[in-house]
């Protein structure tokens, strides 16, 4: 421990070097932070730092006071679920917002550190995820896993309603920042130096990494980095708030041609595709350029990563943006097969009554 710490805050010490400890210094590491995060109270690093969002305080006495007001009386163990919806507001202190960026980092290497997402999926994950819960420690992080499985459902709309919304936000913070999605870092932690040094660097994260990897998916040579990418394309798909840079690209033409549409399951993007295949409609020109970028890498992600049965193949369908055509598509080539078969049948019925006439 005295290797690591030269600070005070030897338990946020810790917490950063978590990989590097031994493993019963690990197990009881995450004992604590499944405690702490079911009641921030007891976390003393968050508390002592967000407190500085809060102008002209003077007694650190009314430091949970003064951030309960903040988050408008919020229950105390509510209190971290407060800061996150309210990180990127103006009154936020960046101390703090980046305190509340290390905690979300940590909540998503594992879904028993996120009391509100645990309790929401409570019947999705075992019914979804149950393979990875088989080969779970209880007190080690999935680094991700049963989050990145939720998400893939998501995609195909299977979730129920709370667990779907939980993981939609869980979705729209990782697009913006990559370092919220633990195995797109795992997966892709050669490729992204190599492939995005700059966008690492900006100071603010916008979704900047993500589209990166997007752009750059050929030249991407880790098979796990590759399916990253590919699944965070089909997720996009369900919905166009998890595409930071294409929400932004066509935030007006959303305004315009989709206002009364809702948002999530893809209803938006579909407007925006069919928007797009309208000669009479005239988005603006990044728009444009932005989903025409998207049919390309949706293309080529499936034809590198083709449905591999009946159900991922109705998934893939129902969470495309051009669904409607493809069931009208189908539905046309149903009824001809049944044309065809009345057809046929006709004919083979004449043909043997005819034999049996002769």
């Amino acid at each position: 421990m005295r290797g690591f710490c030269t600070c005070h805050q030897v338990i946020e010490c810790l917490k950063e070097r978590k990989k590097r400890l031994t493993q019963p210094c690990h197990q009881k590491l995450f004992r604590l932070q499944e405690t702490e995060m079911m009641d921030p109270e007891l976390d003393f690093q968050l508390m002592r730092v967000c407190k500085q969002m809060i102008r002209f305080m003077t007694d650190p006495c009314l430091s949970l006071l003064l951030l309960k007001r903040f988050c408008s009386e919020t229950d105390s163990k509510n209190l971290l679920q407060c800061l996150k919806q309210n990180k990127n507001s103006e009154l936020m202190d960046p101390k703090c917002k980046q305190m509340i960026t290390k905690r979300q980092i940590t909540q998503n290497t594992d879904y028993r550190l996120n009391p509100v997402l645990r309790k929401s999926c409570k019947a999705d994950i075992p019914k979804f995820c149950q393979s990875i819960l088989n080969n779970a420690r209880d007190d080690s992080e999935l680094e991700g896993q049963v989050i990145s499985c939720l998400k893939l459902k998501y995609a195909d709309q299977r979730l129920s309603p709370d667990c779907e919304f939980q993981i939609s936000v869980i979705l729209q913070e990782s697009a913006l920042d990559y370092r919220l999605d633990p195995q797109l870092q795992l997966q892709c932690s050669d490729e992204i130096p190599r492939l995005c040094a700059e966008e690492v660097a900006a100071q603010e994260q916008t979704g900047q990494v993500e589209e990166c990897l997007k752009i750059n998916l050929l030249k991407i040579n880790l098979e796990g980095c590759k399916k990253e990418v590919l699944n965070i394309l089909k997720e996009s798909k369900a919905d166009i708030f998890v595409d930071p840079v294409l929400h932004t690209a066509c935030a007006l033409d959303i305004k315009h041609q989709c206002a009364a549409i809702p948002a999530g399951r893809g209803r938006q993007m579909s407007c925006l595709m069919e928007a797009l295949q309208d000669k009479r409609v005239r988005l603006q020109p990044e728009c444009k350029k932005r989903l025409q970028d998207r049919i390309d890498m949706w293309s080529y992600a499936a034809k590198v990563a083709p449905a591999e049965g009946f159900s991922d193949l109705a998934g893939q369908l129902l969470s495309s943006p051009a669904k409607s055509y493809m069931v009208s598509v189908l539905a046309m080539g149903v009824l001809l097969l049944f044309l065809l078969g009345l057809l046929c049948g006709r004919i083979t019925k004449r043909v043997t009554q005819e034999l049996k006439d002769r």
